[in-house]
């Protein structure tokens, strides 16, 4: 085991030798700000991973900030691809060890590139990027880099611990699909950046990500910045969006799967208000995406991403909200339904079909009685944990770069608290719209709602106590039976 270490060690110097002659990771310095330097070494004794980039002739990553042209809405910005190296440096067994390292840019051989990423978070001091790998690789290195290799990752600035915090009550609702992520400490042409999230992109992957037909699949965004793509069709909903893609790129979009996607958001767009919505799109999806970001409390009317995919142009492929992102703008609506009622989902939730609120209620049933003390035990876990003690311990370094003075309890235990004093409110909103005598949540009360709540009592299939008590005696029996028969023989 000695020796492998000591390999790793020899590594890791004639690497950075390529960079900087006859350098070790003891060697190289590293600018905090203007005065204070560390060294590479003593940054990566911090425990985090050391995610160290290197731009060809040390160009810093720019963006310019782009307005909308007359007739559309917002800023956002353009940023340049720069070529570069990255290396990613972990601690292990007391040993600056090497994880990865790209190599120098050679298209399609090695290296990368990296850009400035986000919208209005990149007119922030601290910008989040956007690395892509010229040969794919898993920079989470979660043991099978058959599955979870891919070529673009992101650095996002998470200094509140929000993102990764809504990712967790992701996983709690049920979103399909929901990024992995680590903490890391960024360093870009010998300056420390502070700490970051690195995280998967949306992005087709059919092994880890989103999985898409290669050839008539489709990722595609509601967006408010669709004027700054060369590509887009157009949404008859909202006049300020358009709908972009995220695959394929729009260097590859043909004639006719740009005609397919205008003629499908216009009938996706148009069922919304009829009661035939659950024939376009995923029901599940779209309310469990709602859900988050009611539990998050997001504020955001004008960049909360909303993100598509349709697997394929059969019928039976149909549209689906995979992944609830961006929190810039979270833990804002307290007292109040989140932005996505009012801007988004406000025609599902008035429809007269009520699918989709039922299923909203019946995710928010399935995790009502646990969430809080299931995501106070994650926060505290993650506290304890070996990445959390690293942030913690990163702190510092991130504080005097950026002039400020944080610790890190209390974004934990922030994040904690919101989800307690939200709860209450939300839990009184939520039940409020449930279809009485619906026990089975698909929106209509009838017989196959008796089917189901018979099967509870005999135990052959799950019924929530609180839709399947119908006569509100806090028992479930043969009287709730009863009572739900008359309701349907009457109605």
């Amino acid at each position: 085991m000695m020796k492998r270490y000591t390999l790793l060690l020899l590594g890791t110097v004639l690497i950075l030798g390529t960079l900087k002659a006859n350098a070790s990771t003891a060697d190289v310095m590293i600018a905090l700000n203007d005065s204070v330097y560390r060294t590479l070494s003593n940054i990566i004794s911090y425990k985090l991973p050391v995610v160290y980039v290197h731009t060809v002739d040390d160009q810093e990553p720019t963006c310019e900030i782009v307005s909308a042209p007359p007739g559309s809405w917002g800023s956002t910005i353009n940023s340049e691809k720069l070529p570069g190296r990255v290396i990613m440096y972990k601690l292990i067994n007391g040993i600056d060890s090497v994880l990865y390292d790209s190599g120098e840019y050679e298209k399609n051989v090695g290296g990368m590139r990296i850009k400035v990423r986000g919208n209005t978070s990149a007119r922030n001091e601290k910008k989040p990027y956007k690395i892509k790998l010229e040969k794919k690789k898993d920079l989470l290195f979660r043991g099978n880099d058959s599955i979870y290799k891919d070529k673009n990752w992101l650095l996002l600035n998470d200094d509140y611990l929000v993102t990764s915090s809504a990712f967790k009550i992701s996983r709690m609702v049920g979103m399909p699909w929901v990024p992995q992520c680590q903490y890391v400490n960024v360093i870009i042409n010998d300056k420390y950046r502070g700490i970051y999230l690195l995280c998967e992109s949306v992005d087709r992957n059919t092994d880890c990500r989103l999985n898409v037909d290669k050839s008539w699949g489709f990722i595609f965004e509601c967006d408010l910045y669709w004027w700054n793509e060369d590509v887009y069709v157009y949404s008859a909903e909202a006049p300020s969006y358009n709908y972009t893609f995220k695959y394929p790129d729009s260097d590859d979009i043909t004639v006719d799967q740009l005609a397919y996607m205008q003629t499908l958001v216009n009938a996706f767009e148009a069922s919304l208000i009829t009661p035939d919505y659950p024939d376009m799109i995923d029901v599940h999806s779209f309310a469990a995406w709602a859900l988050v970001h009611d539990i998050m409390g997001t504020k955001d009317g004008g960049g909360c991403n909303r993100f598509y995919t349709k697997y394929d142009t059969t019928a039976q492929s149909k549209i689906m909200m995979p992944v609830a992102w961006d929190f810039d703008l979270a833990e804002r609506a307290q007292q109040e339904w989140s932005r996505c009622h009012s801007v988004y989902m406000s025609k599902l939730f008035n429809n007269p079909n009520k699918a989709f609120v039922s299923e909203y209620v019946r995710l928010w049933c399935n995790i009502r009685d646990n969430i809080l003390n299931d995501f106070t035990a994650q926060m505290n876990t993650f506290l304890n944990s070996k990445e959390g003690r690293a942030v913690e311990a990163s702190f510092p370094l991130d504080n005097i770069t950026w002039n400020r003075s944080r610790t890190f309890d209390p974004f934990v235990s922030g994040h904690i608290l919101w989800v307690w004093i939200r709860n209450d409110w939300l839990d009184g909103q939520i039940l409020a719209l449930r279809v009485p005598y619906d026990v089975n949540f698909d929106g209509q009360v009838d017989v196959s709602d008796v089917t189901a709540l018979i099967g509870g009592i005999l135990g052959s299939n799950s019924v929530y106590p609180l839709v399947a008590d119908v006569n509100g005696d806090d028992m479930v029996d043969v009287g709730d039976v009863t009572n739900l028969i008359s309701f349907i023989l009457d109605n």
